[in-house]
């Protein structure tokens, strides 16, 4: 069995492994071949895999989130109101199906999206994505395939399409002020958490037009609110670093 060290030795391994006759076989070599990997992208994406195809998707995380919440009484946040515990689930599969578009980048290289807009798609439609995904990888080389597979992702997509799109940028930048307003924001840091904070808001309409109404009014809401999404997602990340599909590095948070 070799190393693994590129984005085609993984793309290869994740087929060998979906090839294999049961689940079981599947989640052993997935974790075999991910103790393989010699570089952090062909881990993460192989990790992202089997937490996609392998062992449940979203359902799956959401459900050792909800454990690890259960376990761990020192939490730098304790969630007593039922609102509030329902959107901690929301941020966290928001951050899910952040990680599950690097691997629609991945398979579907051709597909130029940003990163918020896939994970809409995984959010709507998951089993039919982890489906495609599937096909693309056990056809590795087959262009037929592929090519059906991008055009029915693409209409996936689509239809995930918001229909605050036009507001985008004011979106965007009202998550750069919140963040900027804090006074202790680390400049070099300030782009990847913009465009974090930005990302699990607009992946959900709710959310996004919470945001966006705060905004015609006040910024300052706007930025109350943006800036408390940010505080729960730190939350759902300190909760992601103690599950066991974390990885011994901690390296599956979402940045």
């Amino acid at each position: 069995m070799r190393y693994i060290r590129t984005r085609e030795d993984a793309l290869d391994a994740a087929a060998e492994i979906l090839d294999l006759p049961t689940r079981a076989d599947q989640l052993i070599q997935s974790t075999v071949r991910i103790m393989l990997c010699l570089d952090v992208e062909p881990r993460e994406f192989l990790t992202d895999c089997q937490a996609l195809l392998i062992e449940g998707g979203l359902d799956a995380l959401r459900a050792r989130r909800r454990d690890a919440l259960e376990a761990v009484e020192d939490l730098p946040l304790v969630v007593l109101d039922p609102e509030e515990d329902r959107l901690l689930d929301s941020l966290g599969s928001a951050l899910d199906a952040l990680r599950f578009a690097e691997v629609l980048r991945q398979v579907f290289p051709d597909v130029r999206h940003e990163r918020w807009m896939l994970a809409r798609a995984v959010l709507l439609r998951e089993g039919t994505v982890r489906d495609l995904v599937s096909a693309v990888l056990r056809a590795r080389g087959e262009a037929a395939v592929a090519g059906r597979a991008r055009a029915e992702l693409e209409k996936i997509i689509a239809a995930a399409r918001p229909g605050w799109m036009d507001r985008a940028g004011a979106l965007l930048s009202a998550c750069r002020r919140a963040l900027a307003g804090t006074g202790g924001a680390d400049p070099d840091a300030l782009p990847g958490e913009t465009t974090l904070l930005f990302e699990l808001t607009a992946v959900d309409d709710a959310r996004a037009a919470e945001v966006l109404a705060a905004l015609d009014s006040s910024a300052d809401t706007a930025a109350a609110r943006l800036l408390r999404l940010r505080e729960l997602a730190e939350t759902v990340q300190s909760l992601r670093l103690q599950t066991p599909e974390a990885g011994a590095d901690g390296s599956r948070e979402v940045a």
